[in-house]
């Protein structure tokens, strides 16, 4: 293994992820020293009492705890495992927690500390209801990394999602502080849930089994530098391995919206890396290019769509928004936080919030903002009574619909295609059919299309066409469009040997 280090930072609370009971691994090896640490160290004696009742034996969370550290441990040594010590902080009977992980992992860990196989930051809890609270951080200590090292799995021995919910309803709500949270809710499943999760589950195993990287990579993540929060400034990894691209969606409110709020697709590594690196995806070693719908919430609402409605056609506060280009940015970002807004002045408090302290625009009053706003909406007037009364929800249901119908059409039809929101990635040579589908499925959806652009690493080649196609009977001059093969690193043949080898055993194994 690489990962040698005997001296390691301290622990950083920032620089670490929840941990996560749904990774699993068969592996003997890693079985292995789970067997030996259940054993010797006196995790056994925890489960020769009561009946579990279906939760999971302390022998199963010790397994699947050494499978989540030795995965974070693969990727980063530095990086820490959030870990709630709060026994409610494990639901047994919940849809979330479909593992049964129970309060008995909390002694697991436990046992693990006294031990000496896990170092810890003791967690935080702010009683007087005003400050932060936070987990414990583990990670393997120096004595559990030795073991990690006489272990040979790999990430393809690792199974990401064993119970992991892939429909998810999630509310907001408000403290006894009024600070407002997110909580995902219980629900019971209907038919349309039951048949948007068998389509979930047919596209996640069509993405297990497709090879999607960014070949220009040597390591394979991206490296982004965090904007803003408490963390802002610190350097976080994008893994773009096989754990990273599990797909489920997350609708809002509660059961009494009838899923009509939300649901769009998250989870994927391409939601989360750069927009400029999207372009230099690959997916089965092909080439791909990215068509989205242009301002897809405005055109919802208007009547007529509009290649692009945020272009003003005069500078509205030349002083302060001197160009063309700046202006128009701006308003697309105060139209879109007016979309989601129940008011102006919260659409106008959002729009500074989205900007960085010492931008200009964060100093934007509400009179000037509402001066943009009127620009916008005087030019496209039936937008007036859609601004600032809270549509985002419901659009991005409408939204969510549409990229449902284009997933499952690919997946039956055997092409992956990624989804970022209103944007869709695909192998390059599938572009006229992604096209075709776009626009059947706004029709079906929203009864009307919407302009369509596209982004892709390709150049234009003049070329020369004649035919029986009207107006190039006599032959016409032509410019057409092919990718640009991106040249691969080493490390990305490394990367790609390794799946196809895994695949080719995975297939096997079936036979």
């Amino acid at each position: 293994m690489t990962n040698n280090q005997s001296d390691l930072p301290k622990i950083d609370r920032w620089h670490s992820e929840p941990l996560d009971v749904h990774k699993w691994s068969d592996h003997p090896e890693i079985k292995s020293l789970s067997d030996h640490l259940y054993a010797e160290v006196g995790i056994n004696i925890l489960d020769k009492s009561g009946n579990r009742k279906g939760k999971k034996s302390a022998h199963q969370m010790l397994q699947v705890l050494l499978v989540d550290l030795y995965v974070r441990w693969l990727h980063d040594p530095t990086m820490a495992t959030g870990f709630s010590k709060n026994k409610n902080s494990y639901h047994v009977g919940s849809r979330y927690n479909k593992v049964f992980i129970s309060p008995k992992i909390i002694q697991v860990v436990k046992v693990l500390e006294d031990e000496g196989y896990i170092d810890s930051l003791p967690g935080y809890n702010d009683r007087t209801g005003k400050g932060d609270n936070y987990t414990t951080r583990i990670r393997p200590s120096e004595k559990l990394r030795g073991e990690f090292r006489q272990i040979s799995a790999t990430l393809y021995d690792i199974d990401y999602h064993v119970g992991r919910e892939l429909i998810i309803l999630r509310e907001r709500y408000e403290d006894e502080t009024e600070q407002v949270h997110k909580r995902n809710i219980e629900y019971t499943d209907t038919d349309h849930t039951n048949r948007i999760r068998e389509q979930l589950e047919a596209y996640n195993e069509l993405l297990r089994r497709t090879f999607i990287d960014i070949p220009s990579l040597e390591e394979p993540f991206v490296r982004r530098i965090i904007e803003t929060g408490k963390r802002a400034g610190q350097e976080i990894k994008i893994s773009i391995g096989p754990e990273n691209k599990h797909v489920h969606r997350v609708f809002n409110g509660t059961e009494d919206d009838n899923w009509t709020k939300g649901g769009r697709f998250y989870g994927g590594w391409w939601l989360q890396i750069p927009k400029e690196l999207r372009k230099d995806i690959y997916i089965n070693d092909q080439p791909t290019v990215e068509i989205d719908f242009k301002a897809m919430h405005p055109n919802m609402l208007m009547e007529t769509s509009a290649a692009d409605p945020y272009r003003l056609d005069r500078l509205v506060l030349p002083d302060l928004i001197p160009n063309a280009q700046q202006q128009r940015d701006v308003v697309k970002s105060l139209i879109l936080m007016a979309i989601n807004a129940n008011n102006a002045n919260g659409a106008f408090a959002a729009f500074r919030n989205a900007h960085k302290r010492g931008d200009p625009l964060k100093k934007l009053t509400n009179e000037q903002l509402q001066i943009l706003l009127d620009a916008f909406t005087d030019q496209h007037p039936e937008m007036r009574e859609a601004l600032n009364t809270g549509k985002a929800l419901h659009l991005m249901n409408l939204d969510s619909q549409i990229a449902n119908l284009l997933i499952d059409h690919f997946t039956q039809r055997g092409f992956p295609v990624l989804c970022i929101h209103d944007s869709f990635i695909i192998q390059d040579d599938k572009q006229q059919e992604l096209r075709k589908a776009l626009d059947h499925a706004s029709q079906q959806i929203i009864r009307k299309g919407i302009v369509q652009d596209t982004k892709s690493n390709g150049s234009e080649v003049p070329t020369f066409i004649q035919g029986n196609i009207k107006e190039y009977q006599t032959g016409q001059k032509a410019k057409i469009k092919i990718p640009n093969r991106v040249k691969p690193t080493e490390q990305y043949k490394l990367r790609k040997m390794k799946y196809y080898k895994w695949l080719e055993q995975r297939e096997g194994s079936k036979i």
